[in-house]
């Protein structure tokens, strides 16, 4: 019997980690990354620009740095499991309570000038 490789938003886990363990070691150590070879690949005629990337809406408990119960964005959300009531997005893991349709937030954004279309 073979043993499945998950998926995590549609990537294969081991190539995810891989992905961000190369990521975090740059970062970590940006002088020496900057100091090296030129990179091969370039960007011309650029600006900078915002893409959708998934994230979790809905009410933060317990958050550091947001009040109870009000409506937020997550960051980028890299680990999703409802089944195990788990996510992991770029900042922290967060335990994931009653889970609505995208509609329930939808209108109530709309109602407030947001799509919700606009920030995932």
């Amino acid at each position: 019997m073979t043993e499945s490789v998950p998926e995590w938003l549609g990537r294969p886990h081991p190539s995810l980690v891989q992905k961000l363990r190369l990521l975090a070691d740059d970062l970590a150590d940006i002088e020496n990354c900057i100091g090296a070879n030129s990179p091969s690949a370039a960007f011309n005629t650029w600006t900078l620009g915002k893409r959708v990337v998934p994230c979790l809406v809905g009410r933060a408990l317990g958050h550091p740095a947001i009040t109870d119960g009000k409506a937020a964005f997550s960051s980028e959300l890299f680990y999703f499991d409802p089944d195990r009531g788990i996510a992991r997005t770029m900042s922290r893991w967060y335990r994931l309570g009653t889970r609505v349709e995208p509609e329930y937030w939808g209108e109530r954004l709309r109602a407030n000038s947001i799509l919700l279309e606009d920030t995932l």
